[in-house]
């Protein structure tokens, strides 16, 4: 085993040199980058004795400290009354709350984190770590906060009729007024889709953000009727905000305009990527600007938080430029309609398929709300680009001969209501494929959309239209960085500690010994997951505690009111079926005036036949229950939907909704007849 390299290294070269950019907004001007400053190497980055024996000396302070907090959380297993509080807060605003508590080796329970640090930073993930999906990191420095990235999660199968997932605002909500700022490194919707519902907590929040991204936002924001305080930055800027100092540089990935951030405060450097990729030959010849990387590393990178994403995948990722050419030549060849669908936002990608369908002779329709609004987005600002009368709209399309025109689509993933499903189901208004189409999916799954994604590619070759995927050609290139890449930027960078974002589990794992390779001392790879509090003190990146952090699901018009319960029971609903009972009982005796009735949805008919032996238990339970001398409706709900739910399983091995319903009513009131009255007088 070689002896670690010396990660310092003296700098001779400039941290950068600028033209003033151009801002949205004029009263929050970015300053320009003074290219007289020199570049120096940040304190403990040496090997020295005084170094190395500080670093000990907070390290032995540290884990002292933790292990007595870890013991005396471990002591308590249902864990502390200030932990539970806090778990109820989130339960009210329909939070699903992490329970377990776990730590990055998920064997540690986490206590409940200390005051954050005078002189550190702490950084708290709210969403975008043990996930790919709703990123969203929280910085707090000197009771400031920075945050980067407001993202949105799509739900799982698990999660049936929630729209979208968001970031848990709990930790920030009641403390919004300590945010400085809210920095978005690109325009993809899991990292900005959840800004207008942010919005709605501080409208005034100032967003730093590149040209193209700002005019997403700006759009998205609309929709929600909302006029969001942009200002507009490029790899150029530098802004102060607060005690945060924030630097950007260019980055490569699947859509114009992505930027990565260098943050400074007293407490350290930290260096976030992004989404980013290495890919040397961009349509746009703006690859990531990895030079600038190695000149922040020679400043000195105390926290580097890198994209996991393709982190498990060996190799460099192909280029965009290498794309264009297999499109064409299938647009070239193709006989009738060409449908070509790709993510929304992929503007290098439609601009390879617009040049395609040009060089062939086709025109271009614009298919999905989505793909409409942001290619127009994209001619307006000059990303995209085509000669004059190329793009007609799907009305015209729709008119037009198949070997004249080229539908450019959103669905990739299979969703149910994109148009590239709706065509598959033939159930699109406009447009229906016929045999001989050639469709292109121009993109790359999604975990998780797998089923739905080939149940479209089967409907469409039943029909009879030809599928082309990245497996058959190369249509798709990933815009993730491989392993191979990663190695480049954390040599680039040579950061003291690292801290794997954007990524599952084995992603972030992966990632983590990437790090380790390039010489970065495995204590200060710090693996986190949602919630987990990681402190910058003295150069040195630790994990203390953790907050509860669940998702907070959007549901038509309505945030926050969807629990872990109401999806449970829709779950329930749609694989086990409903059993709905109702019983009227005299409000003074308990006992029952008729025979319970009972309905069932969701049965096979043997089973919906069996529905009288239901009647009959729940009819008995009643009678036991009356005869108790129970006439609380509430206690007889709850004994008639747990012991008809302890038959049905042991009947036919299913466990359906069971919802019973308790009706008080008063009896008849009969008055005595002649004969009763004159046995009375006469006993008398």
């Amino acid at each position: 085993m070689t002896e670690t390299r010396n990660r310092r290294r003296r700098a001779e070269r400039k941290s950068g040199t600028a033209d003033a950019p151009s801002n949205v907004d004029s009263s929050s001007t970015p300053k320009k980058r003074s290219s007289s400053r020199r570049a120096t190497t940040t304190k403990n980055r040496g090997n020295g004795k005084a170094a190395h024996s500080n670093n000990q000396k907070n390290s032995n302070r540290n884990n002292s400290s933790s292990g007595n907090n870890s013991n005396r959380n471990n002591s308590n297993r249902n864990g502390s009354s200030k932990n539970n509080n806090r778990g109820g807060r989130s339960n009210r605003h329909g939070r699903n709350v992490v329970h377990s508590m776990q730590g990055a080796d998920l064997t540690q329970r986490l206590p409940e984190p200390p005051k954050a640090p005078k002189n550190g930073l702490r950084i708290i993930a709210l969403g975008g770590i043990s996930e790919i999906g709703r990123n969203m990191t929280v910085f707090e420095y000197k009771n400031r906060m920075l945050l980067v990235d407001c993202g949105v999660l799509f739900p799982s199968s698990g999660e049936p009729g929630v729209d979208l997932i968001l970031p848990d605002f709990s930790y920030i909500e009641n403390r919004l007024d300590e945010v400085e700022a809210l920095v978005i490194t690109h325009g993809h919707e899991d990292h900005i889709g959840a800004i207008p519902f942010l919005l709605r907590h501080r409208p005034d929040l100032p967003i730093l953000a590149s040209k193209f991204t700002c005019a997403l936002i700006s759009a998205k924001c609309q929709e929600h009727r909302q006029r969001p305080k942009l200002i507009e930055v490029n790899e150029l800027s530098e802004v102060d905000r607060g005690p945060f100092n924030i630097r950007f540089f260019n980055v490569g990935h699947s859509i114009p305009d992505c930027l990565g951030i260098v943050l400074k405060t007293g407490a350290g450097t930290i260096l976030h990527t992004g989404d980013i990729k290495l890919d040397q030959t961009p349509p746009d010849g703006r690859p990531t600007d990895l030079p600038a990387i190695s000149r922040f590393g020679d400043e000195g990178i105390d926290l580097l938080m890198c994209d996991s994403t393709n982190a498990t995948t060996p190799g460099i990722s192909g280029s965009e430029a290498d794309v264009a050419p297999t499109i064409k030549r299938l647009v070239m060849g193709a006989k009738q309609r060409v449908i070509l669908a790709s993510f929304a936002s992929n503007v290098y990608r439609v601009q390879a398929a617009v040049d395609a369908a040009v060089a062939a002779g086709r025109k271009v329709a614009f298919n999905g709300r989505s793909m409409i609004r942001n290619m127009d987005i994209a001619q307006q600002l000059g990303y995209l680009q085509a000669p004059r009368g190329t793009f007609v709209t799907m009305d015209e399309a729709a008119k037009m001969a198949p070997h004249k025109i080229m539908l450019i689509t959103t669905g990739t993933q299979g969703e149910p209501m994109a148009a590239l499903s709706r065509m598959a189901r033939r159930e699109h208004r406009q447009i229906t494929v016929r045999d001989g189409d050639l469709i292109i999916l121009s993109s790359s799954l999604v975990p998780g959309n797998e089923e739905a994604v080939f149940g479209i590619i089967n409907m469409l070759a039943q029909i009879g239209a030809t599928v082309v995927t990245s497996r058959d050609a190369r249509v798709h290139t990933s815009g993730h960085g491989y392993a191979g890449e990663l190695l480049f930027i954390y040599n680039a960078a040579r950061p003291v500690n690292a801290m794997p974002v954007h990524g599952e589990w084995r992603h972030l794992r992966a990632n983590k010994e990437l790090a380790i390779s390039t010489g970065v001392d495995p204590e200060r790879v710090v693996l986190a997951q949602n919630g987990v509090v990681v402190d910058l003190v003295d150069g040195r990146a630790q994990v203390v505690g953790q907050i509860p952090i669940g998702h907070l699901y959007v549901d038509g018009t309505t945030m926050g009111d969807v629990g872990e319960h109401v999806l449970a029971d829709r779950t329930e609903l749609g694989e086990s079926g409903l059993i709905a009972l109702t019983a009227v009982i005299d409000n003074r005796s308990g006992r029952l005036l008729e025979r319970p009735t009972v309905q069932a949805r969701g049965f096979s008919e043997d089973a919906k036949s069996m529905m009288p032996e239901i009647a009959e238990l729940a009819e008995n339970i009643m009678l036991d229950l009356a005869g108790e001398g129970e006439n609380d409706t509430y206690r007889m709900v709850q004994q008639l939907r747990r012991r008809i739910r302890k038959y049905t399983e042991k009947k036919w091995q299913r466990s359906p909704m069971i919802v019973p319903t308790v009706v008080q009513m008063a009896s008849p009131n009969e008055g005595p007849d002649d004969e009763d009255v004159a046995q009375t007088v006469e006993s008398r």
